[in-house]
């Protein structure tokens, strides 16, 4: 009895407290808006304003508030006059979590209302109501788990990182959807989506859907995936069915990671994001007119973020690969070295690894390059190509690659070797040249200073050497070359033959940016081609002369010098008719001969001593040392003899000045 009549008073007082507080709510919580804007007020340093009626909202689960024109100062230094404005805003809330000191609002109701978000020159933001750093860090008290917008917006400005945007804010039954534009790094925004319904404002593990279109300056973008803890992106799985834009270097402005210049590309595939870790996996597309695909990631828990990844390409346009080097940008006073500067100081943003294959290479028909494999890496500001290697005519040109961007100014390297490019493929355009046979080796060696390809093989020094040991070649292609006219006719009337090849060298050292021969010649059974002159790598100019001597004697046979001038972008290649070169069929032209060949330790790899270029120096080697000796000779006879009659005079320089017999 005692029991029934304690929960009868039980029941009673909880009927009584709350009819009581439903008559609170309904009549005197209006009264209370003075105390509580004022409250609020001097616990943030900010006005909060609530013009219209404060009053409940009937709800069976939580109970709702209603706000009607509510506005809150932004602060002292922003640039709009609220931080939040509404006509109204409608909450409800959580009853339980109060006892332990959390708001918790399951939803929020905004109708009408402006969110103005700000971000100054020195980084601070125009929501933390907190300016002490240490309360900073304390965990908020309020929640929010469902946001709904009724004819919203959204302001963003970030002085900091020149980012502006405007969004028109509207709910549907799925989620919030936006359209905005502004600007992005001093680029144009435009956006357009949807997003879910929740909010998830501190919800670490809940996915935020989000689905839309995005342009900034040049790159364009179409997603759809999930964020996850929206304060940091501490998650991101985002599907682009379309990333482009006219070159992957924007990217920088728009992510902080430094990309290269290329061609226009258009894009897809999957970005992921999860602890420091960014991965575009499984993309495909196009980047001018090649193919590429593969998988780049980003650790960003280093000393700077570092990527890494393997590209692949099925077929690589050579044209594309023109940005990567300058080659797309004009030349100032023409020109064909590209002289772009390297933008060095976005190297410090970056280390990289990343390793790329091609396996067809589309380009000019009489540019023979079958397939490229090279491995990027940047690390410290040094950028190697380690290797670089080119499949050319049969053989391939291979080696390292590496700009110092360290220096003051930027120092190059490149230390190429060229293995076995076939002599016939090497001109696939010129019909005569297909039936030759011979592998061409040689190597590059050289070093310079500049901030760009031009500049660097402008200020080079080292050197550049290619040989050919035996081969063959058209006689009508020789004939011409020694321009023995007669001959030529008779051949092609006759029709073409292959002749032997003895040797081919061409050796070049390079001080300064000019390259200067030291040996050029091209000897086979009807002519021996020699050569000198410079290349200059500054001013793109050449200064060539090659001079055929026929082994054997042609009434058709004009013997004269060709020579090659102009610039690489205008060359002009013609023969010398006012000058003949000596007679003398057979005799050895090497040009300018330099005891230290740069091809010397590559024939010493190859045949040594059994190599027709080897004996061929040799014997060049030896003329020119029996040639230095002669006038000494002379010195020391005239020293220790006494003075020769009239007649033995006259014989002495009979002898010295004799030029050599013909053979």
């Amino acid at each position: 009895m005692s029991n029934m009549r304690a929960l009868k008073w039980i029941g009673g007082t909880v009927l009584i407290l709350f009819v009581l507080i439903t008559l609170f709510f309904t009549f005197g919580l209006n009264l209370l808006k003075g105390p509580i804007t004022r409250a609020v007020s001097d616990a943030t340093g900010r006005e909060l304003v609530i013009e219209g009626r404060l009053g409940p909202v009937w709800s069976w689960v939580h109970p709702r508030l209603r706000a009607e024109g509510v506005t809150f100062a932004n602060a002292d230094w922003g640039q709009a006059d609220y931080l939040l404005s509404a006509d109204a805003i409608e909450a409800s809330i959580s009853v339980f979590p109060l006892f332990t000191g959390r708001v918790v609002l399951p939803e929020v109701y905004l109708q009408g209302a402006e969110l103005s978000l700000e971000q100054d020159a020195d980084g601070r933001k125009n929501w933390i109501l907190k300016q002490d750093p240490e309360e900073q860090k304390d965990e908020s008290r309020l929640f929010i788990k469902l946001l709904t917008v009724d004819e919203g917006r959204l302001r963003w400005e970030d002085a900091w990182r020149e980012h502006s945007f405007v969004a028109e804010l509207s709910t549907d039954e799925t989620g919030i959807e936006f359209t905005g534009e502004g600007t992005y790094s001093g680029m144009p925004l435009k956006a357009k989506g949807h997003v879910g319904h929740v909010l998830a404002i501190r919800e670490e593990s809940m996915p935020f859907p989000i689905k839309g279109e995005i342009k900034i300056g040049d790159t364009a973008a179409t997603l759809e995936g999930t964020l996850t803890g929206l304060v940091g992106f501490k998650g991101i799985d985002l599907q682009f069915k379309q990333l482009s834009g006219k070159t992957m270097e924007d990217l920088y402005w728009i992510i902080g990671l430094a990309f290269p210049d290329t061609s226009p590309y258009k894009l897809s595939g999957r970005l992921m994001r999860t602890d420091g870790m960014w991965r575009f996996e499984n993309f495909a597309g196009k980047v001018g007119e090649s193919d590429l695909a593969g998988t780049l990631q980003v650790d960003t828990g280093g000393k700077r973020p570092y990527m890494h990844g393997d590209l692949t390409s099925k077929v690589l346009n050579f044209a594309d690969l023109g940005p990567l080097v300058g080659t797309n940008q004009p030349r100032e006073g023409g020109g064909v070295l590209p002289d772009a500067p390297f933008n060095v100081d976005r190297w410090e943003t970056l280390d990289a690894d990343v390793r790329l294959k091609a396996g067809t290479i589309k380009r000019p028909e009489a540019l023979p390059i079958d397939n490229l494999a090279t491995r990027w890496q940047l690390r410290d500001k040094v950028l190697s190509l380690n290797p670089l290697e080119f499949g050319i005519a049969g053989g391939k040109l291979d080696g390292p690659i590496k700009v110092d961007g360290n220096k003051e100014p930027v120092r190059g390297d490149v230390n190429m070797r060229v293995r076995g490019l076939q002599l016939a493929k090497l001109f696939p355009t010129v019909k005569q040249a297909q039936g030759s046979i011979g592998d061409l080796n040689g190597l590059i060696e050289l070093s310079g200073t500049g901030d760009s390809v031009g500049k660097l093989l402008g200020s080079s020094a080292g050197k550049i050497g290619i040989y050919m040991d035996e081969g063959k070649v058209s006689r009508f292609l020789m004939e011409l070359m020694a321009l023995q006219l007669w001959d030529a006719v008779r051949v092609k009337l006759k029709g073409d033959e292959e002749i032997d090849i003895r040797c081919v060298i061409a050796d070049f050292g390079v001080k300064g940016g000019v390259a200067q021969t030291n040996a050029f010649v091209f000897d086979t059974e009807v002519v021996n081609i020699g050569g000198s002159g410079t290349i200059n790598l500054k001013t793109e100019e050449m200064d060539l002369t090659l001079k055929p001597q026929p082994k054997d004697r042609s009434i058709g046979s004009l013997r004269t010098p060709l020579h090659i001038k102009g610039t690489f972008s205008e060359p002009d290649i013609g023969p010398d008719m006012g000058k003949l070169a000596a007679r003398g069929a057979g005799t050895l032209v090497m040009g300018i001969l330099n005891p230290l060949l740069a091809i010397l330790p590559l024939l010493e790899e190859g045949k040594g001593k059994d190599s027709n270029c080897g004996a061929l120096i040799a014997q060049a080697n030896a003329s020119s040392k029996k040639k230095a000796g002669a006038p000494k000779a002379i010195a020391q006879q005239k020293e220790q003899k006494p003075a020769p009659t009239a007649s033995s005079k006259e014989s002495a320089a009979a002898g010295a000045t004799a030029p050599p017999a013909d053979k």
